[in-house]
C-alpha cells in the first residue's frame, strides 16, 4: 500500500508514505507538497473508492444492573481478601489451621467464667495471623456473652508502659454482645443499682476506697447530666473535674486512679473490677484482648521494665493461685496509695496480648506454663487449605454472579497443595495465601482463555 498512487477529491493526486490503524486511515503527500492524514474511504485508485464511509453512531449508556444485597456483602467480602485481611463476621469460617488454638481459646474462657481468670499469649511473625487471633477471640468472647475491650498498641500512640492510657483505651472500646454501643457508660449505667448492684460490688471489693463502688454510688445519687458524664469519664480514664464534687457520696473521701507512678498494679484491680462489675450485670465476664504487635520490642531499656510489669500484673490479677511463676510481693504500691492485686471473688478476667519474634521480647517462659503461649505456625494441611480455597471461590462466584466450572475446580485442588507447601515453607505468610487465593479466582475469570496448567506452574514456581 505504501508507495502507491491514490487521489482525494479535495487535495487532488498524491503518494500513499504511511499507514494508521490497519489500513483504516491514510498518510499522503500531495503533489503540492502537503502531507495529510485522512480515512481511507476517502481516497479513490484507478477510479474505485478504497473504501466504505462507516456509520456514525452514538453509543448509549446502560448503567450496570445494581447489586443485591448479598451480592454487595459478597463484593466487599472480597475485597478485604485482597489485601490479606478477613471481615471480622466472616473469620471464624475463614480460619486456616487454628484448630488447636481455637479449643484453646474456648479453654480459657470456660476457665476465666469459672475460675476468674485466665491467661494467653500468641507469638507470630507479621502476616501470621495474629490480629486474626485478637479478631477471632472478639468473636467467640461475644458468642459467650463477654464484654470485650480490644486494643492495639502503637510506639507513639499507646505504648505498652504506659497502663493508664491502656486502661483507657480499653475502657473507651468495650463492646457488648446484646448491644451496638462502645465504652464503659453503658455498663455504669446498667448497674448503677443502689439497691442491688452498688451493695453487691462494695461485698466483693477488697479494697477500703474503690473508685468503682464510689463512682457508681456518685452515679446512683445525682439526677444531674453534667453530673454523671463527669464521673463516668472519669472512670474511663478521664480527669477529674470540680462538678464531681456535688455528687461525691457524703462522709466518703475521694479515691484516685493515678496516671503516673507505679500504677501497673491499681489497674489491673481495676481490670479485675470492671469484669466482677460485668458479672452483676449479668455478663460472663471481661476480654481483654491486646494487640501488642512490635511495640514491646522498640522500646527503651528504661520504658521496658514498665511495660513488663503491666503485663505481668494483669496476669498475675487474673491467674493468682492458678500460677506460681508471679507473686505479689514484686509488685509495688503506688506511693501514695496501696492497692490489692485483684477483687478475686466474683471476677472473671480473660487476658490475651500478642506479640511479633524478636530479639527483645517479653520473658513469656518466665511468666506464663507452656500451654498458654501460641506459637503460629503455618502447618495448614492441603485439605484444609482446600476448605478454605472453596469458601473463597463461592464468595467470589457470588461476588461476581457467575457459576464456577471445572476450571475452578481444578485450580482449587491444584492450589491447595501448593499453598501449603508455601506456607510450610515459609515463602508464604498466612496474609499471602487468603491475598493469592483471591487473585487465582481473578485470573480465571478475567481471562476465560487463561490455561489452568500455566497458571499452577506460575503459583508451584512461587513455592520453590
Amino acid at each position: 500500500m505504501i508507495g502507491e498512487k491514490v487521489e482525494h477529491p479535495q487535495f487532488g493526486p498524491g503518494q500513499v508514505v504511511a499507514v494508521y490503524r490497519n489500513g483504516a486511515e491514510l498518510m499522503v503527500r500531495f503533489a503540492n507538497g502537503l502531507r495529510f492524514r485522512r480515512p481511507r474511504h476517502e481516497f479513490v485508485k484507478d477510479g474505485q473508492a478504497l473504501g466504505e464511509p462507516k456509520p456514525a453512531f452514538a453509543v448509549t449508556y446502560e448503567p450496570p444492573p445494581p447489586m443485591n444485597q448479598s451480592q454487595r456483602e459478597a463484593r466487599q467480602l472480597v475485597e478485604s481478601l485482597r489485601v490479606g485481611i478477613a471481615p471480622a463476621q466472616h473469620v471464624p469460617e475463614l480460619t486456616i489451621d487454628l484448630k488447636a488454638e481455637r479449643e484453646s481459646l474456648v479453654q480459657a474462657l470456660n476457665q476465666a467464667h469459672q475460675q476468674g481468670g485466665a491467661v494467653r499469649a500468641v507469638v507470630g511473625e507479621y502476616g501470621y495471623g495474629k490480629s486474626h487471633i485478637v479478631e477471632l477471640t472478639t468473636q467467640e468472647a461475644l458468642a459467650r456473652n463477654f464484654l470485650v475491650a480490644p486494643i492495639s498498641l502503637d510506639l507513639l500512640e499507646l505504648p505498652p508502659h504506659r497502663p493508664f492510657d491502656i486502661y483507657r483505651e480499653a475502657m473507651s472500646h468495650l463492646r457488648y454482645p446484646d448491644s451496638d454501643e462502645r465504652g464503659l457508660e453503658f455498663l455504669l449505667e446498667k448497674t448503677a443499682d443502689p439497691e442491688r448492684t452498688i451493695p453487691q460490688l462494695r461485698d466483693l471489693s477488697s479494697a477500703g476506697l474503690d473508685p468503682l463502688v464510689v463512682g457508681l454510688q456518685a452515679l446512683a445519687n445525682t439526677a444531674s447530666s453534667r453530673q454523671r458524664q463527669a464521673w463516668t469519664r472519669w472512670l474511663m480514664g478521664g480527669r477529674r473535674v470540680s462538678i464531681m464534687n456535688r455528687a461525691m457520696p457524703r462522709g466518703v473521701k475521694f479515691p484516685s486512679i493515678y496516671k503516673i507512678g507505679h500504677n501497673a498494679r491499681q489497674i489491673a484491680y481495676l481490670l479485675t473490677g470492671v469484669s466482677a462489675l460485668a458479672r452483676l450485670g449479668n455478663y460472663s465476664g471481661l476480654c481483654l484482648l491486646v494487640d501488642e504487635a512490635e511495640s514491646y520490642s522498640l522500646l527503651t531499656p528504661y520504658q521496658r521494665p514498665k511495660a513488663s510489669l503491666f503485663f505481668q500484673a494483669v496476669i498475675y490479677a487474673a491467674l493468682r493461685d492458678q500460677q506460681e511463676r508471679l507473686s505479689e510481693e514484686q509488685f509495688p504500691q503506688h506511693r501514695w496509695r496501696d492497692y490489692p492485686m485483684a477483687y478475686g471473688r466474683g471476677q472473671s478476667l480473660f487476658f490475651l496480648f500478642t506479640l511479633t519474634r524478636s530479639d527483645n521480647r517479653m520473658p513469656l517462659q518466665e511468666w506464663l506454663d507452656e500451654e498458654e503461649i501460641f506459637y503460629l505456625e503455618p502447618e495448614a494441611t492441603p485439605q484444609e487449605m482446600g476448605h478454605f480455597l472453596q469458601r473463597i471461590l463461592e464468595y467470589h462466584a457470588q461476588a461476581y454472579d457467575y457459576q464456577s466450572g471445572e476450571r475452578q475446580g481444578q485450580v482449587r485442588r491444584g492450589a491447595a497443595e501448593h499453598l501449603a507447601q508455601g506456607a510450610r515453607s515459609g515463602r508464604f505468610s498466612m496474609r499471602s495465601v487468603v491475598r493469592l487465593a483471591v487473585e487465582l479466582y481473578d485470573l480465571l475469570y478475567l481471562y476465560p482463555d487463561y490455561d489452568v496448567a500455566t497458571l499452577l506452574d506460575e503459583l508451584r514456581a512461587q513455592t520453590r
